[in-house]
């Protein structure tokens, strides 16, 4: 039996009806690893919630629109800050905790990587370009999600580094968010050449990672970034 990965979604509202949904390349991406793709529809219930823990073999929180809410970490919005999702939040800080208790391996994408290091105790810069001097560009308007647009350095030792065997990465960027205090049960992996965290890792867990870029829209065209997918997969399978 290949291992199912718990996809999380959004609510995504049209005019005559609200969709769970989610990037169609999440889902190949997955595939593609050899994992069984499952969409987690977003639902604030616990014992619903419970439910998919107990059928997922790895938990994937994906990347979005919506901002982690500052309360969380003691402050307030930002006039930049232009949309929070509460609901999803709870859903998925408790999807997290509970997948960590249980030793299931997770992977958080974008957002789902803030969603990890705030739900752990971290905070986050809830805009790099005015609350960072000197940032560079991290949120190209005119870019398509599959060019490589700026660079990351990898940290030595960590699973990021092994996963691509190399200490050095161009990615994909569409984030204004970032990681700012580091939650203490997790480590900075990952930095940009403007020293914004890009990667994140547990300290104690056995894949619990968390990447700023959306390595899901680079599988295609991009081949090694599947392989993040891969060592994900192949973890919840073992």
């Amino acid at each position: 039996m290949k291992p199912v990965i718990g996809i999380t979604t959004y609510m995504m509202e049209l005019p005559k009806k609200t969709y769970a949904a989610v990037s169609s390349n999440y889902v190949f991406s997955i595939k593609k690893a050899g994992g069984v793709p499952l969409l987690l529809p977003m639902v604030c219930d616990r014992e619903v919630l419970q439910g998919y823990l107990n059928i997922i073999d790895g938990l994937l929180l994906t990347g979005g629109d919506e901002g982690i809410n500052p309360q969380l970490y003691g402050e307030n919005p930002v006039k930049e800050l232009e949309c929070i999702c509460t609901e999803r939040d709870e859903c998925e800080s408790y999807l997290l905790e509970n997948a960590l208790e249980s030793g299931l391996p997770v992977l958080g994408v974008c957002r789902g990587m803030q969603l990890m290091n705030v739900a752990a105790g971290g905070s986050l810069y809830q805009d790099i370009f005015t609350q960072i001097e000197n940032s560079l560009g991290h949120l190209p308007k005119h870019m398509p999600v599959d060019a490589l647009y700026h660079k990351v350095k990898l940290s030595e030792h960590s699973i990021l580094e092994e996963v691509f065997g190399t200490s050095e990465l161009m990615v994909n960027s569409f984030h204004h968010q970032a990681v700012k205090n580091v939650a203490e049960t997790f480590r900075a992996t990952a930095v940009s050449e403007d020293n914004i965290i890009e990667g994140i890792e547990h300290q104690d867990h056995c894949f619990a990672v968390g990447v700023q870029w959306h390595p899901e829209d680079l599988t295609v065209k991009h081949t090694h970034f599947l392989k993040l997918f891969k060592a994900f997969v192949d973890v919840a399978g073992a």
